[in-house]
């Protein structure tokens, strides 16, 4: 490798080769340990070498800091083109889909929880704020360009396609990936494009999305229309599949996903902001924006009372993750290298079941009690009638008197002029009555409605907090735990068992497990798809099965099929690559996992055993507090309802002295 004239006129030696690429290769440089160079296969236009010596003008601590950025150049010879850059070095860092996908993070970062994707997912934030403090636009957002280290701090990489604005001279970047390009580019030539900060950050949107949702893209949901919907035409069409209005635009996000409502307001709507319509009075949300909500999230990440590897914002009312883990069968976070048995939360030692379980049964069920269906305590008297409305009412009558009789004695002696003097009848009735009794008629009788309605629904309340069913079902719950306690040895010795017994089918998944579709050349298989999978779950060769596949959308019917086909056929040549080991006995690892495994339920179980007798009390005693109420609600509505019963009939006098009489 020949040596390169730096730009301030000093020559340096690439060393060791660090890796290759389609534009250059990576090399050590002799004497300078924290920093490498990036030399170019040709040299580069004249463009290119002023856009390289702007950026290294422009390098700073805090740009060095979250960017492998340019800070001099190399040239063939002191006044010859440019070839290369220097940069710092990146040591200890992966790319960031190594920590969002599962699988990835099972090996890269067996220590990270849901805290650490959050702080990596706002340190995130904070490099893109620093490139935009500066004038500059990443424009080629993408997971490639950004890597993470085991302390969840982030950097930039490939910052030689960034747009780069001098102040007198705006270099552009002129290459993207279509499934993180802004809706309103995509379908655009990347050659001449002028980037905003607004398009970058719905990149970054998508990168936060991608770290705290295991990975999967916002815009990869089921679609409920016709035909199939790629990611590309989605971000297009701002089909989001997770938010409040995906089922508006047909979608909904893949299965065993974090709920969308597990987020705390503020985060949940810069989502929606970033991947809703943007205008420029309505901008998508900042990376300062971005940087404040995750700081917050941040700060308020509580711990799972069963399970302390997972996190979870406080607005959820229960952990997110543990329902999850539950209904899907993945573990999301796992301890990284478990060993003997951890004792558990609650030392067996000091558990007595027998002692536990008296003290469950010795609270006793709430007594059984009817629903009361209190009548009035006296005789109702009803609000009479305002005398204005009373005189009106009496003047009714008389009209309705007078134009019925006339109405008889025309109809006796013009018979043939019935359908004439009826309708007569009945407009001039319309006409010169008094409305006013009609609508305090209707007024009292809506109350009447009402005050059943409000009596029909503490009925209702009564059924549903008034019985005992709350406490028979908590009481069902720990007869349930007290089972499954007692099976919890002979269930490890049978899992135990399944271990000895099954050692191939254990290494053959290992072995597939180490295989990853994003990082594998398999034919018709592109970019899109492989995000697609990722978002239904299926990241390794040991994910790919018929059935996973017939879930990811694009992959059940039609050309599709040609895509399931090649997956499987990839899965299928491993392997028949593969070669069991017979070993001595059961992986002394996968014992130490099914330990950790039932030791850690051995704790929850007991745990929840011992809150049983307080939890029965706090139900009985709030029950007790709910008849109480209820009953002096029903009697109260049972009062009104008599009263605006009352209050009715005054409008049918004949009717309400039957009623007494039957009453009496």
């Amino acid at each position: 490798m020949p040596k390169f004239c730096s730009g301030a006129g000093h020559w340096l030696e690439p060393g060791k080769l660090l890796g290759r690429g389609g534009e250059g290769a990576v090399h050590e440089i002799d004497g300078r340990p924290g920093f490498v160079a990036k030399v170019y296969h040709q040299p580069v236009s004249p463009d290119k070498a002023l856009k390289l010596e702007s950026m290294a003008r422009q390098a700073h601590p805090g740009l060095l800091e979250i960017a492998a950025w340019p800070v001099d150049v190399l040239r063939v010879s002191p006044d010859g083109p440019v070839q290369g850059f220097v940069m710092p070095r990146v040591n200890g860092y992966h790319e960031i889909h190594s920590l969002y996908g599962p699988s990835h993070r099972k090996r890269t970062f067996p220590h990270a929880d849901w805290s650490f994707l959050v702080h990596a997912t706002r340190n995130l934030a904070s490099a893109f704020e620093t490139i935009h403090a500066r004038g500059n636009v990443i424009g080629d957002v993408n997971p490639g360009n950004v890597v993470v280290s085991a302390q969840a701090l982030v950097k930039m990489i490939d910052c030689d396609s960034f747009q780069i604005d001098t102040g007198s001279r705006l270099f552009l970047c002129e290459v993207g990936v279509p499934q993180f390009t802004a809706p309103e580019l995509q379908g655009r030539p990347f050659h001449g494009l002028q980037r905003t900060p607004n398009h970058d950050v719905f990149g970054l949107a998508l990168l936060c999305f991608h770290l705290l949702f295991m990975g999967r893209h916002p815009f990869a949901g089921r679609y409920r229309g016709k035909g199939d919907m790629p990611i590309e035409r989605a971000i297009k069409e701002y089909r989001f599949a997770f938010g409040r209005q995906a089922a508006d635009r047909l979608m909904e996000p893949p299965p065993h996903t974090l709920p969308f409502e597990a987020l705390p307001q503020p985060v949940a709507t810069l989502f929606e902001r970033a991947f809703g319509v943007s205008t420029p009075s309505t901008p998508r949300p900042t990376a300062r924006e971005w940087l404040n909500a995750l700081e917050k999230l941040n700060r308020e990440l509580r711990a799972c009372g069963r399970n302390t590897l997972h996190k979870y914002p406080p607005t959820a009312a229960a952990c997110p993750w543990c329902a999850l883990e539950k209904s899907s069968g993945t573990v999301f976070f796992a301890a990284p290298h478990p060993i003997a048995p951890a004792r558990p939360v609650a030392d067996s030692r000091d558990f007595h079941f027998e002692t536990v379980w008296n003290r469950i049964l010795a609270v006793a069920p709430p007594k059984t009690e009817a629903m009361p269906r209190p009548g009035p305590q006296a005789p109702t008297v009803p609000t009479p009638l305002p005398a204005p409305l009373k005189r009106i009412q009496g003047l009714n009558l008389l009209k309705t008197a007078a134009i019925v009789g006339i109405a008889s004695i025309t109809t006796l002696n013009w018979p043939y002029l019935i359908w004439l003097w009826l309708p007569l009848a009945f407009v001039a009735w319309s006409l010169v009555r008094d409305t006013a009794v009609r609508r305090e008629h209707q007024r009292r009788r809506l109350a009447l409605v009402a005050a059943r309605r409000e009596l029909t629904d503490l009925r209702a309340a009564w059924q549903q907090r008034g019985t005992d069913r709350a406490f028979m079902r908590k009481l069902h719950e720990l007869h349930v735990l007290r089972d499954r306690y007692h099976n919890l040895s002979a269930d490890f010795q049978r899992d135990l068992q399944h271990l000895e017994t099954n050692q191939r089918q254990q290494q053959l998944q290992a072995y597939l497990e180490g295989y990853f579709i994003d990082t594998a050349q398999i034919p018709g298989i592109y970019a899109t798809d492989r995000m697609a999978l990722a978002s239904y779950g299926v990241e390794t060769a040991a994910d790919v099965t018929a059935d996973a596949l017939e879930t990811v959308p694009g992959f059940g019917q039609h050309r599709g099929r040609q895509r399931a086909a090649a997956l499987l056929d990839w899965r299928q040549s491993l392997e028949q690559r593969f070669h069991y080991t017979p070993p001595r006995g059961p992986d002394p690892a996968a014992i130490a996992t099914l330990q950790q495994q039932y030791a850690h339920q051995r704790s929850q179980l007991e745990k929840e055993l011992l809150a049983g007798p307080e939890e029965l009390t706090k139900i009985k005693a709030e029950l007790t507090k709910q008849r109480a109420q209820l009953n002096i609600a029903l009697i109260r509505q049972a009062m009104q309802e008599a009263q605006a019963q009352a209050d009715l009939r005054v409008f049918y006098p004949g009717l309400a002295a039957f009623w007494r009489r039957t009453r009496n």
